[in-house]
């Protein structure tokens, strides 16, 4: 039945490509040197409903390999499942030493440009997410920090030398709303924070402020300092902020602006306090000779009190999210902790090229899907697998000697966004609206097509840009998984491109996915030699693998006489222990192979586990113990070792049971005695 699905899948999948040409297992679609692929492999042959399976291949091209695409007729057409993640380019979103984080909002992002080289410079601009087009912009002097929505306002700052607003924009439009000039001509600094009626901001000379939402007027301002560089975080009435000089950090009531607590666990820079579960997250330094040192502190929100330091840490604010903290650090790793025993997950590899100079990062990591996404200084952005820290994939935003990168990414509407200082980049991580799947476990996501409504299962590693790497094998590797698909033949292959366009697929492979899966696991004899005419029991252990309840019969059998029939009803993730009792009053003497088979049900494609074989058992006299074809001292003495002893105790030996009852007893010897000088001819 396989083989049948395998062929039909293969000769459907050929019949789309008519006028495709193979030749060394490739598929040359134009031009005179496509790329060259091989070594095509799959994780499995079968795979669970639910479960994942790993597929890849290697490719090369002459000149410049550009990117693979796996491919597969999961839902009835072959077709091209996934296409390169870059989605678009905004260049007028630019500026060196750009720290603001585009903002999603339903379909739009509000990013912050300053000191650009396009036609609109110190602005902040309304994108189109979809396709990066400029919906509207305003000047917004210097904003270096991601704005804050509210309902249908923005809220950004400007950090000019002089005349600095804190200012309020129309979602929609980009009209002023309202603004608020500092009084010191202080630079706004940080992102700001909406709570309730208040909006509250911080200034390069550590002030925190918090302004009426709707016109802007100062409810109360801090005064913590000489130098701040970062937002502030509000949680349950609270408003945390961390300042440079002098280091500190500062707990204020949100309504009057009264200082709750005031620490000093070291000097924050660019790093932002992270709220989570009671704790308050703060990166911060300490000079020290013959380098500075970074640590990320974990404190008490209650009184600032620390909880536990890590040796790690930069510039950028940390990511914190299901007990777990992600700190990218001054030695251009991301370290991942558990956040409650400091316990070490994991760590990337180096995350730069060797291109920029300076050791530290100022990326913020997001995460949505199991992904977690940074941009490292030299323009690389990353996508990490968020168990393991392995890197997924990449993409080089750098040419030349500028594109830094300094913004953090955001994620909507299954793509992920990025600012440097070459602009403001879309890349496509999932399918459709909303909420997306991309990894494997998550909810489907179900997405329209030309072909109808579909579920749509996203590559875990792929797909994945090679940064034109020529003449050099390069293994593109998927992961591909699901939730709906029971019983079904995969058909899959893998496209490598070229820079001009050209094409080399790999064969057809298929693999199977199993919604029913019954398995037999074991067969234990009770005995191992057995005398004609006598009965012994047989125990065979048979396990539901698949995701519903099945009935069905198991059969044993000696060699190829059937022994028993029994039929078993089991759910889904279960086992049970089947006894069987052979009879040999009908079996000649001689050798027998156990063997057990489960019927195969319904749906179910994966067979080879339905059968399974147990050695060897001897029919012969009873009482020829060691099965030599006589019954004589050889078998007396054995019998003599185990006599008087019981089923469970060490020294019971079952094949010395002749009347299997449980013990080797008066009645056992009388079976032996009649016996006893007999030989098979």
């Amino acid at each position: 039945m396989r083989r049948k699905i395998a062929l039909l899948a293969y000769v459907f999948v050929s019949s789309s490509l008519l006028l495709a040409l193979f030749s060394d297992s490739c598929l040359f679609v134009s031009g005179d040197r496509p790329p060259r692929c091989r070594n095509q492999k799959q994780g499995a042959l079968v795979i669970p409903q639910g479960g994942y399976i790993s597929l890849q291949a290697e490719g090369m091209d002459a000149v410049s390999l550009r990117k693979a695409v796996l491919s597969t007729n999961e839902t009835g057409t072959w077709r091209n499942e996934t296409e390169y993640p870059f989605l678009w380019k905004q260049e007028a979103v630019w500026g060196f030493d750009n720290f603001g984080t585009a903002t999603y909002k339903d379909g739009i992002l509000y990013a912050p440009s300053k000191e650009g080289v396009a036609i609109f410079d110190d602005s902040v601009y309304a994108i189109n997410a979809s396709n990066g087009n400029i919906i509207w912009n305003r000047t917004v002097i210097y904003c270096d920090a991601s704005p804050c929505i509210d309902g249908d306002v923005i809220y950004v700052g400007e950090m000019n030398t002089t005349n600095s607003k804190a200012m309020a924009l129309n979602k929609t439009t980009g009209e002023e709303v309202w603004h608020f000039t500092e009084p010191n001509n202080d630079a706004w600094v940080g992102s700001p924070v909406v709570h309730s009626d208040y909006v509250y901001y911080t200034t390069y000379y550590a002030r925190v402020y918090a302004l009426n939402k709707t016109n802007g007027h100062p409810i109360w301002h801090q005064d913590i300092g000489d130098l701040s560089v970062c937002s502030a975080a509000y949680d349950e009435g609270i408003v945390f902020v961390s300042a440079h000089t002098p280091p500190g950090q500062y707990a204020f009531n949100a309504t009057t602006g009264e200082e709750i607590w005031h620490v000093n666990h070291g000097r924050s820079w660019d790093s932002s306090p992270v709220v989570y579960d009671g704790m308050i997250i703060q990166v911060v330094w300490i000079a020290g000779a013959p380098t500075d040192f970074w640590y990320t502190r974990v404190l008490n929100k209650t009184d600032g009190g620390r909880i536990r330091t890590f040796k790690k840490g930069s510039p950028s604010t940390p990511l914190v999210c299901d007990g777990k903290i992600f700190i990218p650090d001054d030695d251009w790793r991301m370290w991942a902790f558990d956040l409650l025993t400091g316990e070490e997950l994991w760590h990337t590899v180096e995350l730069h090229d060797g291109s920029f100079p300076g050791d530290l990062s100022y990326c913020s990591p997001a995460t949505a899907g199991g992904a977690i996404y940074y941009q490292s200084m030299n323009g690389t952005f990353y996508v990490i697998n968020k168990t393991d820290g392995g890197i997924l994939w990449r993409y080089k935003t750098r040419h030349g000697a500028t594109h830094y990168g300094f913004g953090s990414p955001s994620v909507g509407d299954g793509c992920v966004f990025v600012t440097n200082d070459g602009g403001l980049y879309a890349f496509k991580i999932g399918p459709g609206f909303g909420d997306w799947p991309m990894f494997c476990l998550n909810t489907l996501h179900r997405s329209v097509s030309e072909h109808g409504t579909e579920y749509v299962r996203w590559p875990l590693t792929q797909p994945k840009d090679f940064e034109d790497s020529s003449k050099v094998w390069i293994t593109a590797k998927f992961v591909w998984c699901n939730k709906t698909i029971t019983s079904a033949a995969i058909a899959w292959r893998i496209y490598f491109f070229d820079s001009a366009g050209n094409t080399c697929a790999t064969d057809i492979e298929v693999f199977y996915v199993e919604g029913h899966n019954i398995a037999v696991v074991n067969v234990v004899p009770e005995k191992t030699v057995i005398g004609q005419n006598q009965t012994s029991l047989i125990e065979v252990m048979v396990v539901n693998e698949g995701d519903y309840t099945e009935t069905f019969n198991v059969t044993v059998h000696a060699n190829t006489t059937m022994i028993e029939i029994e039929e078993v009803t089991l759910t889904s993730g279960n086992s049970t222990a089947l006894t069987f009792t052979w009879n040999t009053t009908d079996f000649a003497r001689g050798n027998y192979t156990l063997s057990a088979y489960a019927t195969a049900v319904a749906g179910e494609m994966e067979r080879t586990d339905n059968t399974y074989i147990n050695g060897e058992v001897y029919v012969g006299i009873p009482g020829d113990l060691d099965a030599d074809g006589d019954v004589g001292p050889e078998d007396f003495y054995i019998f003599a070792r185990t006599y008087g002893t019981r089923m469970g105790k060490p020294a019971y030996n079952a094949n010395c049971d002749i009347d299997s009852d449980g013990d080797v007893d008066p009645d056992d010897f009388y079976i032996f005695s009649e016996d006893y000088g007999k030989t098979a001819t």
